[in-house]
């Protein structure tokens, strides 16, 4: 058979390269189109340059899926050898070895005019083997087992092969179905009603990395929504539409607008109604037909309208039960009109939801154009006024209520909204009025209108409220829990306000903290919820931003009880932020609603934040503002049953995210190596590993070194998880150690990661080398040894780096304000030369000198006197002071405020097989003084730092076996001393050269910038 596979390209450089690789390694003969479908990346590129054998049509503005395919299948009927068969396959997918033949043989039965693939996830599971209806509304389920005993009533056009006669008396796809979806289920339903039959090839089997295209449309339900109306309009009977859809959607409807979440059904039903009239020309409707399902679609719309308003609003409705006091002085963001509030009183409906206010207001009237992204749905609206005098609340009714609204406009980068900051309370009069006392006093140059929800205190919490002028207060007669009383607040606010939620426990210490978060959230279209480091009121820090552990579910907040001393700085994309100071921008609830009010208390904040990040928006922690938290104050004075909130919060968390966690991982990777020690290589095994993780990689951590058991534990959760994980020897997997352990890999595809200090590999080494698939190591330098000293494999540099969380210029430092302090940090061994160092600085200081010399050791020879051995060094009249930390071990965070005591970094090594603390004190912005020699030439050289010379190469005298037969540098002791004496009598020269070296190690030389070398590999193996 004569075979065409058509590819749409869309934004696809990540993938299509896999893609193209594994469709190059079937047996069978084919051809490939490429349709560049309006690419704004590499993607058509790398078709051009890589793959000259595959012709590629490029369009510059996307044609969406179908008309993509369209036009590919369009361009193979022209060709001079026309095809039999025509296969679809998304850029994002992975073909194994027989696909195509599977394919082909399934073609065989004349009846079949369409053959579906097998489609797995990354970690192996099912995800599409054929698809079915859900009856009556027909949303598509994917069935995910050959066993599933629903019947295959479509086929996934992600891998879709199609029989040229059959589209030649059918026709092609719809391109109606712009940008995406549903146009592989109207085809397959056309097709079986002219007789066709469907097959789906169970050997035909390929990975899809499902949710590329979902990446780049944030509007995906509102997507689905309208293509799923489209289908049941073109294929359901009338008899059918009224009688079974219509009154089955009025449901489902009527449950999403309770919970505020009807928007995209809106969106459909509007769409239906405008693509209405050509399908009822289609199918031959009469217009009486017509205007009867017109009639019910406008229903459907306008039901929705109306109930979600009352949803929207219900927060204001209880409050009106209760009390209400203004913000007196509050003004939106373009006007000084007068504060509005409802009031509910007299039940009418038409008071809280004017029929004057347009349906654009309640409507996602988004261009599903993919290229922009910046429009926003218009949030629901709360039109009041408040008579001033006496604080009596009346309804204007006969206002015109959409010219009293100030609307906040698309997304702008720079703009300065007001803020409404909503803060719940539930007894703790105390605490609330220190956080509020401390918001008045320290909030600077923002405009802010106070919003407090009381969930049934009966301290006098309510009473004192009332009291304050400033306050728009909502009072419930019981504990609604902390997601309903939130979006209580957020209908509460001026709908063109962000909203900034606060915990009545916080105290605000900085009077830039609000300012700071909300330029932070309109500084960047994606960062749509911004949190801040929190301290607990002892100055340890207590969130940094949240990850939530996959073994058990139990919340983690990144940074939790380190000593703060500035880390943590700039702004970091996160997975979540916590509730207790959550900035949200009003383009975010318009787009994906309030919170989920299944939660009663813990987990909702984590919830709110996924959401957000699967609606296409960044969740991001900044550094640059600061809050105390006392943290969990209301459920201590109200002794309240925590575990059982936090036990319902976390059951309704795994039923809504379990699967989300599972699919996460695009790849997987045994890790063998230590992770919980304080050597070099577990220290780097556990950034590599995070950061691995964070980027989607299944990590499987083994020991090398005994058990699972042997190490202890990180006190981390995102590393400790891992070690649970099975070792599947099916997987890639990494021996992270020394060269001679190399022979403990049992993957499926060996790597070895190691370094050496020296010039010469050891003859062990060069063999179990050669028995790995490929090599890694830190350096050139490295390669260079490995190469000359016999290793054949492939050889590839994965650098290692530094965490910038940790090391940077402005950590906290403690140094003595009238002595030069030089640090050094090594152990004490030959290779780090620590004669060298003491004898240059004895023989260059006195000790009339402003000048130290602290020097951090290990020494893990219990037969070497660290101590006695310094003073022979030192022992001569006038020495200079020489200052010992033996043993100690700091913790990583604190490591920087070491560095940051310090004027300078000497290190007069040997060699080095990275120099992480070379690289470390250079993040911290210190000058640092090193040898010219060995790995660390990868980032340090004299633009960034003061290079040692070296007088030659000696013989690599240790009492380590690893450097027999080697050599490495001899340090000039005379150049150290002049490097010293320069510095020390140069410093705002020196200081100048470690910041930017501070500069240039953020910028290339972070965990970030090493794992991105690592995926490339990760993804080349997968792919081969």
């Amino acid at each position: 058979m004569n075979v065409i596979v058509i590819i749409p390209l869309f934004q696809g450089a990540k993938y299509i390269r896999s893609c193209l690789q594994s469709l190059q390694r079937q047996a069978e003969q084919h051809r490939i189109i490429v349709v560049n479908n309006g690419s704004q990346d590499n993607g058509p590129d790398i078709v051009r340059q890589e793959f000259p054998d595959v012709e590629l049509l490029d369009f510059t503005q996307p044609l969406g899926f179908a008309g993509a395919v369209n036009a590919g299948i369009r361009r193979a009927l022209r060709s001079d050898n026309r095809p039999d068969i025509i296969i679809t396959l998304n850029q994002d997918t992975e073909v194994d070895a027989h696909w195509l033949t599977a394919i082909l043989n399934t073609f065989n039965n004349p009846t079949v005019g369409l053959v579906g693939s097998l489609a797995r996830f990354p970690n192996g599971d099912i995800q599409h083997a054929g698809g079915t209806l859900l009856e009556p509304l027909w949303y598509g389920k994917n069935r995910q087992s050959l066993d599933d005993p629903a019947p295959i009533q479509y086929l996934a056009g992600l891998a879709l092969g199609m029989r040229v006669e059959m589209l030649e008396q059918i026709g092609l796809f719809d391109e109606n179905f712009y940008p995406a979806y549903f146009e592989d289920v109207d085809l397959c339903l056309r097709a079986r009603a002219s007789g066709w039959q469907l097959a789906l090839a169970t050997t035909a089997t390929l990975i899809h990395h499902e949710g590329a295209l979902r990446q780049v449309l944030p509007t995906h339900d509102h997507i689905i929504e309208r293509q799923r109306w489209r289908l049941l309009l073109k294929h359901r009977s009338l008899t059918d539409l009224q009688e079974v859809i219509f009154p089955s959607e009025r449901t489902l409807m009527h449950e999403r607008a309770e919970a505020g979440i009807s928007a995209s059904l809106r969106s459909a039903y509007f769409y239906a109604l405008l693509a209405l009239p050509n399908i009822a020309q289609e199918r031959g409707w009469t217009k009486s037909e017509m205007d009867s399902i017109r009639e019910c679609l406008m229903e459907l719309r306008s039901e929705s309208i109306t109930c979600e308003r009352v949803s929207r609003v219900f927060g204001l409705k209880q409050a009106l039960e209760t009390h209400v006091l203004p913000h007196s002085s509050l003004r939106t963001a373009t006007d000084s009109a007068k504060e509005k509030v409802i009031n509910d009183s007299t039940g009418d409906i038409d008071a809280i939801c004017p029929a004057k206010v347009s349906d654009q207001s309640f409507d996602h009237q988004q261009s599903y154009e993919v290229s922009d992204g910046n429009s926003e749905q218009q949030a629901t609206d709360s039109i009041y006024e408040v008579t001033s005098q006496n604080h009596e609340i009346t309804t204007n009714r006969n206002s015109n209520a959409s010219a009293e609204i100030s609307r906040r406009p698309p997304f702008q980068i720079g703009l300065r909204p007001p803020v409404a900051i909503v803060i719940l309370t539930w007894n703790g009069l105390t605490i609330t009025q220190r956080c509020l006392t401390s918001i008045r006093e320290k909030t600077r140059n923002v405009s802010y209108h106070l919003i407090v929800i009381d969930n049934g205190s009966t301290d006098g919490t309510v009473e004192w409220l009332q009291s304050q002028p400033d306050v728009t207060l909502i009072t419930n007669s019981e504990n609604r829990g902390f997601a309903a009383g939130v979006n209580q607040g957020i209908a509460a606010a001026p709908p063109d306000h962000d909203i900034l939620l606060l915990n009545n426990d916080t105290e605000i210490i900085e009077e830039t903290w609000l300012a700071h978060l909300r330029d932070v959230a309109n500084s960047h279209p994606a960062y749509g919820i911004v949190g801040c480091l929190l301290l607990f009121p002892n100055g340890l820090l207590q969130h940094a931003g949240t990850y939530m552990p996959q073994h058990n579910f139990w919340g983690y907040q990144i940074g939790g009880g380190e000593p703060f001393i500035g880390q943590y700085p700039g702004i970091r994309e996160v997975e979540g932020v916590t509730g207790a100071c959550m900035y949200i921008r009003r383009d975010v609830i318009n787009t994906i609603g309030g919170f989920d009010e299944t939660y009663f208390s813990y987990y909702e904040d984590t919830d709110y934040c996924l959401r957000a990040l699967q609606a296409g928006f960044k969740v991001v922690c900044t550094g640059g503002a600061k809050v105390i938290h006392h943290e969990n104050s209301s459920t201590k004075l109200n002794n309240a049953d925590w575990w059982k909130m936090f036990s319902h919060g976390q059951r309704v968390f795994l039923n809504k995210w379990r699967d989300y966690y599972r699919q996460r991982y695009r790849y997987s990777l045994v890790w063998h190596s230590l992770i919980a020690h304080a050597t070099g290589y577990a220290t780097s095994s556990r950034e590599f590993v995070r950061e691995l993780d964070r980027r989607g990689v299944d990590i499987r951590l083994a020991c090398i070194f005994g058990t699972d058991y042997t190490e202890p534990s990180t006190r981390d959760p995102r590393l400790d998880q891992l070690r649970q994980r099975p070792k599947d020897t099916s997987l890639p997997q990494v021996v992270y150690s020394q060269g001679d352990a190399f022979i403990k890999n049992s993957g499926r595809y060996r790597i070895g990661f190691t370094m050496l200090e020296s010039d010469t590999l050891p003859a062990d080494w060069v063999y179990q080398a050669n028995q790995m698939d490929e090599i890694w190591v830190p350096s050139h330098f490295t390669r260079d040894v490995f190469v000359q000293s016999g290793v054949r494999r492939p050889i590839y540099v994965i650098p290692l780096g530094f965490n910038p969380n940790y090391f940077h210029p402005h950590i906290h430092g403690n140094k003595p304000d009238n002595l030069f302090v030089f640090l050094s940090i090594f152990e004490w061994i030959e290779r780090k030369a620590p004669e060298i160092l003491l004898q240059a600085y004895v023989s260059e200081f006195k000790r009339s000198d402003d000048v130290v010399l602290v020097l951090k050791i290990f020494n893990h020879d219990p037969r070497f006197d660290v101590h006695r051995r310094i003073q022979e060094l030192v022992d001569r009249p006038n020495a200079p002071r020489v200052a010992v930390v033996l043993n100690q071990e700091l913790a990583e965070h604190q490591m920087g405020g070491l560095y940051r005591s310090a004027d300078c970094f000497v290190l007069p090594t040997r060699g080095e097989g990275w120099g992480m603390p070379i690289l470390e004190a250079m993040a911290c912005g210190l000058p640092v003084i090193a040898t010219d020699w060995g790995a660390q030439r990868e980032f340090f050289n004299e633009r960034f730092g003061f290079p040692l010379r070296v007088r030659q190469l000696i013989p690599a005298v240790s009492r380590s076996p690893y450097y027999a037969g080697s050599r490495w540098a001899d340090p000039d002791i005379d150049h150290l001393r002049y490097l010293m004496r320069y510095v020390y009598e140069h410093p705002t020269e020196a200081r100048e050269v470690g910041l930017r070296a501070a500069a240039e190690m953020k910028q290339r030389w972070t965990w970030e910038h090493a794992v991105d070398r690592i995926m490339e590999r990760i993804e080349a193996i997968s792919s081969s």
